[in-house]
């Protein structure tokens, strides 16, 4: 869950949350804590809580989301490229602005992913890099992201080998972020 990363990023506790927005400390607590599903709750208590973090109740629901995953998520950009197209998707990230909104929503990881897609597309279409992310590729996530296989095998067998050997064919534009990635184009 998301919306815990944000709430430290704008140093907002849960009870400052429940005094910004006006409503009870425990309908914010079991609202972020996964206790309520907020596709269930009134708007009357989503809306307030929204505005109070200077947020829309999309950006809070996609923050609150207990399914979400950034696994999924990369299928997702990956299945996009598929669908769409190389150039076609990198259009469509760079004029949607969607890096933007991962990046002020303290989903860095989301964000960097992106950016290290439109990059390795752009290097493999003979495209300029886009320097509007400039910002971004000053970063990179504090400890590596790989493969949910190979993390799921890495912590039951604790064998390193195959972390180095994916890092080591890791497409370099998402290991600048410290995600490990190998090939997006082919599943």
């Amino acid at each position: 869950m998301q919306i815990d990363e944000y709430l430290k990023s704008k140093n907002i506790s849960l009870y400052k949350l429940a005094e910004l927005s006006g409503v009870s400390y425990t309908t914010v607590f079991n609202l972020i804590n996964g206790k309520s599903d907020i596709y269930n709750c009134a708007l009357g208590k989503v809306l307030p809580i929204a505005k109070a973090l200077e947020l829309s109740v999309e950006e809070l629901a996609f923050l609150c989301d207990r399914k979400y995953s950034f696994t999924l998520f990369k299928s997702e950009q990956c299945h996009l490229v598929s669908r769409m197209g190389q150039v076609e998707y990198i259009i469509e990230v760079l004029e949607d602005k969607k890096i933007d909104q991962y990046w002020r929503l303290c989903c860095y990881a989301e964000a960097m992913y992106m950016v290290g897609m439109i990059d390795y597309l752009s290097r493999l279409n003979d495209i300029q890099q886009c320097t509007n992310y400039d910002h971004i590729r000053e970063h990179k996530l504090k400890d590596k992201i790989y493969p949910i296989d190979a993390a799921i095998e890495n912590k039951l067998s604790n064998k390193k080998a195959r972390l180095k050997k994916l890092e080591e064919n890791a497409i370099p534009e998402f290991m600048r972020f410290n995600i490990v990635e190998g090939d997006v184009l082919h599943g």
